[in-house]
């Protein structure tokens, strides 16, 4: 399911076929990480017209859980799609303005995007990937006609790169991005917009109170040398709090340049920084409570405020930087007036790079807020903050949900945290209440004890409970000063976007069946077929079974491979196959997992999928690799070909056994490249060597990694072998 308005997802996804690029082979130790092998799947989002821009959150369940809620975002230019494929990365050239959705797969990926642009003309490039929730830590270079760096981002401080650059001459434009750790899969998505004209890379102040008009100092590229206006419509009061965090944000659009700003609204009063503030004599003084707007604008900036304060009162100090998209990872400190530290943070509790203190005044006086860098070397006109002074609030409280997504076995528990946020000393118990729980489903723990900071909700679900997903909504409720409030459990929302408001509750069904064996350890050459024995623990389930190698591995396979067996019904035994690639390293324990799949019918006549997968040593297919049997060579290694051409090759092989007879020599070329192939070639068992002969057609390509030649044996247990050729062009005269 696709959440939020303007967007809706169809019902179902359907398997499609896997692309899988093995890429670069890993050596030890690093071949010995964990890594997965996820399929594709397909499925329809339809956008509406007039649909919001932005955030977005999907989630989706099968008969055994359910997601928690992944990001996907609406954007208002023309996007396409990654047309992946594998080899020497091949540049593609795009139209702006353009939001390209691609990914970095396999490991060490890189992606090319070309694109024009005239001298003295602004183009900006920014990746979106850590705030979809991708593992891609991206770097983003802009090379010029010229080939030469004319701009550059790196992923830092956990946020995406965004470049803006002014064309240096006219030509042919390329953007290259990679992750910064050279990694990759499925997963590692990313949307990289590429536009020409104003770009505002950072604004100051963040934000401003409701009711008033702000002047904005614009930072950015191909933007107006006058400052933009932003008027912060007023609520009911400017003396009212803001009643919802999404009240807190509001979207200018800048200068009539069509320039989307996110801007932090407050009800409080707000002052600006004057510089220079680095001694208490120079800052700012002001009586809270107010919102105190500065930055670190240069390496090493110290910024002080003057606070006045009276004995007893509770201050509540809130650094918002991090949370409003700036770079800075914020210290705050409060000093008296000699100089002396009375307090200091670096971090949130929840982990956000924001500064948070709640600071009891200790006597009449004036106190100094110092606001700085945590790294001194770090700083620039992007490093706003906005420092936000206010009173101890009025008793209440809220509620956090941990995760929006909960898997219940049937005839088992699962538990859920919600945190209780109080706030203005209120720490009176919280009863909460669950809706919308299905049949057969119950929970305890429904009380936030009083002081306590959380409760642990433990759902149960009985054996009569029905498979499938529910949607449930968790509230709190509780005498405040005598009055009784509810509040409403929700996931933390961030710039004003839109979070789920409900736990997505998924009765599973778990599995019957088990895949079993006893631990072996063998010795196998390499490019041969290695059969392990298993047992099928079927627990009443007599179904037919599939067995094929697991989605998550306790190792990088490093090439391995295998079908898919088919059990039949009431089998208790199967043998599985392995392929073990002629060029895995030598030496290496090589372990591989596999899962069964299979269907159950429920006693309500539902069907449902569901897989058991073991990664314990005795369930591995265990094997040290040994020098394989057969070995080929391809002369030329490499070889220049023209258009309609061909070309021939000269094919050894060698047999370490006199057993191994016929040999089969192929060619095999990459799914993407058209128009080369050659007949097999047979060599009798008396034979090492043959000629291959190599066709290329007047439209063949890319030609942008190396052809396999493969060696394969006619026996009932093959043994193969593979040597890479590669080919280029030849220059023409």
């Amino acid at each position: 399911e696709m959440l939020g308005p303007g967007v809706q997802a169809v019902d179902q996804l359907v398997p499609t076929e896997t692309i899988w690029f093995e890429g670069p082979m890993l050596k030890l130790p690093a071949s010995q990480q964990a890594e997965d092998y996820p399929k594709d799947y397909l499925g329809r989002v339809r956008i509406e017209a007039q649909a919001p821009l932005g955030l977005r959150y999907w989630r989706l369940w099968t008969s055994q859980g359910a997601t928690p809620s992944r990001r996907f975002i609406v954007g208002d230019l023309p996007e396409l799609v990654e047309e992946e494929i594998d080899g020497h990365p091949i540049a593609v050239h795009v139209e702006l303005p353009v939001t390209i959705n691609g990914r970095t797969f396999p490991r060490e990926d890189v992606d090319l995007w070309t694109f024009d642009a005239r001298a003295g003309q602004v183009a900006w490039a920014e990746v979106c990937a850590l705030r979809l929730g991708s593992p891609l830590e991206a770097h983003l270079e802009i090379l010029g006609p010229d080939g030469k760096v004319v701009a550059e981002g790196l992923c830092a401080g956990g946020m995406d790169p965004v470049v803006a650059f002014v064309a240096p001459a006219d030509g042919v434009y390329t953007a290259r991005l990679r992750d910064i750790q050279a990694g990759g899969l499925q997963h590692y998505v990313y949307r990289l917009t590429l536009s020409c004209g104003p770009r505002v890379q950072s604004v100051y102040p963040l934000g401003g109170q409701q009711g008033s008009t702000v002047e904005l100092e614009l930072t950015g590229a191909g933007l107006p040398a006058e400052r933009a206006h932003v008027l912060f419509q007023a609520g009911s009061s400017t003396e009212e709090p803001l009643s919802t965090p999404r009240d807190r944000w509001h979207q200018a659009m800048l200068g009539g340049m069509g320039v989307p700003v996110l801007l932090e609204v407050d009800e409080l009063s707000e002052l600006l920084e004057c510089e220079p503030n680095e001694q208490p004599e120079q800052a700012v003084s002001a009586e809270g409570p107010v919102v105190f707007n500065g930055r670190i604008d240069q390496a090493g900036d110290v910024d002080l405020w003057r606070l006045d304060g009276r004995q007893g009162q509770v201050w509540q100090l809130d650094v918002r930087a991090a949370r409003l998209g700036s770079p800075l990872d914020s210290v705050l400190a409060v000093l008296d007036e000699t100089g002396r530290e009375l307090a200091i943070n670096d971090d949130l509790a929840t982990g956000q790079t924001d500064s948070f203190l709640s600071f009891a005044v200790p006597a009449d006086g004036t106190y100094v807020l110092r606001v700085a860098e945590r790294f001194g070397g770090r700083g620039g006109q992007s490093f706003a903050y906005r420092l936000r002074v206010a009173a101890l609030p009025a008793p209440d409280f809220d509620l956090l949900l941990a995760a929006d997504a909960l898997n219940l076995p049937r005839g088992g528990q699962a538990k859920l945290k919600v945190e209780c946020r109080r706030q203005g000393g209120f720490d009176g118990p919280v009863a909460i209440d669950v809706h919308g729980l299905p049949a057969g489903v119950t929970v305890l723990g429904t009380e936030v004890a009083a002081g306590a900071g959380h409760a642990e909700l433990v759902f149960s679900a009985d054996a009569t409970a029905a498979i499938g997903a529910a949607r449930i909504t968790i509230s709190g409720k509780a005498a405040v000063n005598g009055e009784e409030r509810v509040r409403q459990a929700a996931l933390p929302a961030e710039r004003g976007e839109w979070a789920p408001q409900d736990v997505l509750l998924a009765v599973s069904l778990p599995t019957p069946f088990k895949v079993v064996g006893r631990y072996e350890l063998r010795y196998a050459g390499q490019g041969t077929i290695e059969r392990r024995r298993y047992t099928i623990e079927r627990n009443g389930y007599e179904g037919p079974l599939e067995v094929r190698l697991a989605d998550h591995q306790v190792r990088y396979l490093q090439g391995v491979t295998g079908p898919t067996v088919l059990v039949p019904p009431g089998a208790s035994e199967c043998v599985y196959p392995v392929y073990l690639p002629p060029w895995m390293e030598l030496g290496r324990t090589s372990r591989a997992c596999v899962m069964a799949v299979g269907e159950i019918v429920d006693r309500d006549g539902s069907r449902h999928i569901v897989s058991f997968t073991s990664t314990a040593q005795n369930e591995q297919i265990v094997v040290v690799l040994s020098p394989g049997s057969l070995a080929v060579s391809v002369d030329p290694l490499s070889a220049a070909v023209l258009p309609g051409a061909s070309i021939e090759a000269t094919v050894r092989i060698r047999r370490a056994r006199d057993d191994l007879g016929d040999v089969r020599i192929e060619l095999v070329t990459p799914r993407h490249m058209r128009g080369i192939s050659a007949e097999p070639l047979l060599l009798p068992s008396d034979a090492e060597q043959g000629r291959l002969k190599i066709s290329v057609a007047s439209e063949a390509g890319p030609l942008n990694m190396p052809l396999t030649v493969r060696a394969r044996t006619l026996t009932d247990d093959p043994v193969v072998a593979e040597t890479p050729l590669e080919l280029v062009w030849a220059a023409r005269n």
